[in-house]
C-alpha cells in the first residue's frame, strides 16, 4: 500500500493521512475504504493458497449485518454493521487480529430507521476510519461517531438532525475517508447535497461545499497534487476535483453516464473512473481547472466496464470487473483493451495489488490470484472459501501478513 512508512507512494502521491507510526514489524495497517484509497499494499508474505479447511486463521461473528470493508490499526480490526427489523441499531466492534477475540463493543441507536429492512437497501455500508486517534465511523443513519482504541466514546453527531434526512430508495454508502488531521464525507442523494469536511480530534466542521441532489454510491478519493490536497469525486454525471483546505471545487468533468458505484483511482498523474457504461470509464490529467473535458481528458476505454468494485491501477494497467465478472486490462498511456479474463463470478470488493500479484476477491467466496507482471492474465491460484448461501464478500482489509475477509455476518482472517 506505501512504499514508505509514512504512507508516501513511490509516485508521490500522498494517500490516506497516514503519520508514520505502522503497527507491529513495520507493518501500514489498513485504516480505511481501499486501505488508502487505492487497494495496494506493500506487505510482504500475504497468502497465495488456501480453502475451507487450509489457511484460515480464525473466524468471528458480528453483532448485526453490514455491507462495509474491516479497518485495521496496530493489531486491532475494526467492522461496523447495523441490527432490528428498521435498522435501529448500529454496532462498532474491535477485535484482536491475532486471534479474532472481540476486545469491546459499542452499540449506538440509530437517529433515523428504515420502514423494511431489504436486499435492496444499502446496511451497515460505509467503510469507517481508523488511525492513531482512535475509529469513527458513520452509518447510513446519519450517525457519526468516534471512539478510542479502548472503546471510549470522543464524539458524535446526527448529521439528518443538523442537514436533512437522506432521500433516496437505496439508501447511502458513500464511505468515510481520511485526510491528515481531517475526515471527508459524501452525501449526494435526492435532497440537498453536500461534501463535508470535519476536524478528527473534535468531529467539528471544518468546511461544507452544497451540491446539487445527485444519487450515487460512490466515495470520495483523498490525495496530494503539487504540494495540496485534493479530494476526488466521481459521482452520477460529473468527476470533480476539491481543494482540501477550503472545500473550493477547482476543475471538473461533465456528462458522465452511469458513474454511480465505483470510486475513483489515482497514480499521482492520471485519475481513472470506473462507469456501468461503455466509454464512460475514463482517464483525466491532474492539473486542470475549470471545465477541462476538452484539455484533460487522458483516455476513454472503448468497451470497458465497472459496476460494483472500482478500478485497480498497477505498473502500466488499469483494472476493471464488470457485472459479469470479466476483467477488463486496459493500458493506462491511452485506455487500449490489452486483454480480458473471466473470473469465477463479479466483485463487490475491489481489486488488491500486493507486489507484482493481484487479487480477485469475487462475491462468492472464491478469490483469483493474478501474476501482476505477466503480459497476459497468468493465474497463481484460484482459493474458494464457501459462505453461506444468500452471503457474499463485500470487502477485505491487510494487516499482519493475512486478509480480513467480511461477508454480511462474519470477518474472516486468511494467513498464518
Amino acid at each position: 500500500m506505501r512504499a514508505l512508512s509514512c504512507g508516501i507512494l513511490a509516485s508521490g502521491l500522498w494517500v490516506a493521512g497516514l503519520p508514520a507510526n505502522p503497527g507491529p514489524h513495520g507493518d501500514p495497517g489498513w485504516p480505511g475504504f481501499r486501505g488508502n484509497g487505492t487497494s495496494t499494499t506493500t506487505v510482504e508474505g500475504l497468502p497465495l493458497k488456501w480453502g475451507e479447511k487450509e489457511g484460515i486463521a480464525w473466524r468471528s461473528p458480528l453483532e448485526g449485518f453490514g455491507q462495509s470493508s474491516p479497518v485495521i490499526w496496530q493489531g486491532r480490526v475494526y467492522v461496523t454493521s447495523t441490527g432490528g427489523d428498521k435498522k435501529e441499531h448500529l454496532y462498532l466492534e474491535s477485535f484482536a487480529l491475532e486471534d479474532g477475540k472481540r476486545i469491546w463493543k459499542r452499540e449506538i441507536p440509530a437517529s433515523e430507521k428504515v420502514e423494511e429492512v431489504t436486499k435492496m437497501i444499502s446496511q451497515g455500508a460505509p467503510t469507517p476510519v481508523t488511525g492513531p486517534g482512535g475509529v469513527y465511523a458513520f452509518y447510513e443513519s446519519g450517525d457519526l461517531v468516534a471512539f478510542d482504541h479502548g472503546g471510549n466514546r470522543l464524539w458524535s453527531r446526527r448529521l439528518t438532525k443538523e442537514f436533512g434526512v437522506f432521500k433516496g430508495g437505496h439508501g447511502v454508502g458513500s464511505s468515510l475517508i481520511g485526510a491528515p488531521g481531517r475526515l471527508l464525507l459524501l452525501i449526494d442523494h435526492d435532497g440537498p447535497s453536500y461534501l463535508l469536511c470535519l476536524e478528527r480530534a473534535t468531529g467539528k466542521t471544518i468546511w461544507k461545499a452544497e451540491r446539487e441532489p445527485r444519487v450515487s454510491w460512490t466515495s470520495p478519493l483523498y490525495l496530494e497534487h503539487e504540494g495540496e490536497g485534493r479530494v476526488i469525486i466521481s459521482s452520477n454525471g460529473v468527476l470533480e476535483g476539491y481543494r482540501l483546505s477550503d472545500g473550493k471545487r477547482l476543475w471538473w468533468v461533465e456528462n458522465i453516464q452511469r458513474n454511480t458505484v465505483a470510486s475513483p483511482s489515482s497514480d499521482g498523474k492520471l485519475v481513472v473512473i470506473g462507469s456501468s457504461s461503455p466509454r464512460q470509464c475514463l482517464a483525466v490529467r491532474l492539473g486542470g481547472t475549470g471545465n477541462v473535458a476538452k484539455t484533460h481528458i487522458a483516455w476513454r476505454a472503448e468497451s470497458a466496464t465497472s459496476s460494483f468494485s472500482s478500478p485497480l491501477l498497477h505498473g502500466e494497467t488499469a483494472y476493471f470487473v464488470n457485472r459479469a465478472g470479466t476483467l477488463q486490462a486496459q493500458r493506462m498511456k491511452d485506455g487500449k483493451q490489452r486483454w480480458e479474463y473471466r473470473l469465477p463470478d463479479g466483485c463487490w470488493a475491489s481489486p488488491l495489488a500486493a507486489g507484482e500479484r493481484l487479487y480477485f476477491f469475487c462475491k462468492n467466496g472464491t478469490t483469483v490470484v493474478l501474476d501482476g507482471k505477466a503480459e497476459g492474465p497468468k493465474p497463481l491460484g484460484e482459493n474458494v472459501f464457501p459462505i453461506p448461501e444468500g452471503e457474499r464478500i463485500y470487502g477485505y482489509a491487510v494487516g499482519g501478513k493475512r486478509f480480513v475477509v467480511r461477508s454480511g455476518r462474519e470477518i474472516v482472517a486468511i494467513g498464518q
